[in-house]
């Protein structure tokens, strides 16, 4: 059944919201107030949590913010670094942090870094492939496969407001400098973390952000929210012309429970939901993408293979699986994604390589060769409950039968989980996901939004070794754990690991040979590279995209916005 936005929705959800920033009326002084829609609600409010999902990459990056960004024109920045100075002699990176707060009017200090990137992202214990963003710090590579202790990470607090990193030998430190933009590097405070370390970032009582807005209102069991300006961000949220760093003063989401539709209408961007960004329905992008602005994505949606099945150990087999699918009708059918030609997105547009391409004839004569004696050709692709992954999944699944297969598909939603009188709704797909990564792979074919945070190829790609893939070490058998797919290969490993001591063309040559080789194996079936694609209202001006595909709306203009205030006459 379609849920209609409508605008009874958004006069209740108005009235709501404005009564929690201190009454009603016509509050000119506090900047646009606005509806927006960001997809299925949020289930995770934590920056460098595994995300498989991009829309949730694209909402911590309005909630929180990293020491530096990539301009709209592709050029670093500083962010939380008001300055840095690079000591080459040293390999060190002294950063000075700027005066900015979280959202309960804390300051940003450097120990806040050390503690999201040293003992969280980077300790063994934690599988993150977001840990590839680090690896040029020294001793982080040694450290998150159990080799070193976490205090011997490169980095360190040498201030309270003074962050220095020391970089590995070698190294081109612009290179770490703008790894250090992927939102997955931002900050995250101790003691919220201690204060509920399974679920402070579900619950609004245990959540702080340090960027430009916050969640001022967050329904856990349904995963609806409301952003408001941080008023602590970029300046001492005392200060009186508190607009000057963020313009809009609130932000309504607009929801829909995953599994469930929304119809985008243009009436509705105009009048009710000014920005609308992801999972429009289909018939609606098709109608309306002349309208919608677009950037490459860092991420790649793709199916992963599961290389315990005996049936994926079979290389013929993931190859003619692989190169069957028809990319280009797949990316036509959901509109906003460009056919994957390799594994990852080249958002800077330099490449012309085609690693892999559609050719049906070719997949069933390398199946002919296969001796299938004692193997089950049935599996199932697993997939979100959205209707872009379950087109492609009917749509992949359709191919692979015709080459014999008996191919089931699952979607999966959002499931509730209790932790004593609180309630909150946890990612089905992203918990499964979770699981493969501490090696328990219960799956045969699944379908993620694979990230890549960075226009840094190596970010990715070294999340297919077998010891740089970020996803850690069980001390229980003292043994490092495997990619999510369990690929095995020395060579692979070895290329990674030469990429990582070159800079340059001899760097980008490796990692090309390394995608290459996976591309070869045919370890996993690349489908398309995303685009962030978002509808915004004629009246909603300076929406500006990052370097690395995510909106952002800090300088966002609402022309007339007291006109969609309630009591508006």
């Amino acid at each position: 059944m379609k849920r209609i936005i409508s605008m009874l929705l958004v006069i209740v959800m108005l009235v709501g919201a404005l009564s929690l920033l201190g009454g009603c009326g016509k509050p000119k002084d506090e900047g646009a107030r606005f509806n927006i829609y960001l997809g299925y609600g949020a289930l995770d409010f934590d920056p460098s949590d595994y995300y498989v999902d991009s829309a949730q990459e694209q909402i911590m990056g309005l909630l929180y913010e990293s020491l530096f960004r990539i301009n709209e024109k592709g050029k670093l920045e500083c962010a939380l670094a008001e300055d840095y100075e690079i000591d080459e002699d040293k390999r060190e990176i002294v950063v000075t942090i700027r005066e900015s707060y979280w959202s309960d009017e804390q300051r940003v200090t450097a120990d806040d870094f050390v503690f999201a990137w040293c003992e969280r992202i980077l300790n063994p214990n934690n599988p993150n492939p977001a840990a590839a963003l680090f690896y040029d710090i020294e001793n982080a590579a040694a450290v998150k496969s159990g080799a070193m202790s976490i205090s011997d990470i490169g980095v360190r607090a040498t201030g309270t407001f003074e962050l220095t990193i020391k970089y590995r030998q070698g190294v081109d430190y612009n290179r770490l400098l703008e790894n250090l933009a992927s939102v997955a590097a931002s900050p995250v405070r101790r003691d919220i973390v201690d204060s509920a370390p399974t679920h402070w970032s579900k619950m609004i009582n245990t959540m702080v952000f340090c960027g430009p807005f916050k969640v001022s209102m967050y329904n856990s069991e349904t995963g609806e929210f409301t952003l408001v300006r941080n008023r602590g961000y970029h300046q001492s949220p005392d200060k009186k012309n508190f607009m000057k760093q963020v313009k809009p003063g609130a932000m309504y989401t607009v929801f829909t429970a995953l599994g469930e539709a929304v119809t985008l209408t243009t009436k509705a961007i105009e009048n009710e939901t000014h920005f609308f960004m992801t999972d429009a329905p289909l018939a609606d992008r098709a109608s309306n993408s002349g309208d919608a602005v677009t950037a490459l994505d860092t991420s790649t949606y793709t199916y992963v293979f599961n290389l315990d099945n005996p049936l994926f150990a079979i290389k013929e087999v993931r190859q003619a699986l692989t190169m069957s699918v028809d990319r280009s009708k797949i990316a036509k059918a959901i509109t906003f994604g460009v056919p994957a030609d390799g594994i990852v997105p080249d958002v800077s547009g330099g490449s012309d390589k085609t690693l892999i391409s559609t050719d049906l004839d070719e997949a069933r004569k390398l199946l002919e060769k296969v001796d299938f004696t004692g193997i089950s050709k049935e599996f199932t692709i697993t997939h979100a409950a959205t209707e872009e992954e379950t087109k492609i999944a009917e749509m992949v699944s359709k191919t692979w039968g015709e080459l014999g297969f008996t191919v089931h598909t699952v979607a999966l939603g959002a499931k509730e989980t209790k932790l004593g009188d609180d309630k909150f709704r946890d990612s089905e797909l992203q918990s499964l996901v979770k699981e493969i990564s501490y090696g328990n792979r219960d799956f045969d074919v699944i379908g993620i939004d694979m990230q890549f945070f960075s226009t840094d190829a190596l970010a990715g790609l070294a999340s297919f070794t077998s010891s740089m893939n970020g996803c850690g070490m069980d001390f229980d058998t003292n043994r490092v754990r495997s990619n999510i797919m369990g690929y095995m290969s020395l060579e692979y490993d070895g290329l990674i690991a030469e990429a990582v001591r070159k800079n340059g063309s001899d760097r980008e040559e490796l990692l090309w040979e390394a995608e290459e080789m996976l591309c070869e194996d045919a370890i996993v079936c690349p489908i398309v590279f995303n685009e962030t694609f978002a509808f915004v209202s004629k009246e909603l001006k300076k929406v500006k995209i990052d370097g690395l595909g995510n909106f952002y709306l800090t300088k966002a203009k609402l022309k007339n916005y007291e006109d969609h205030y309630p009591d508006a006459d």
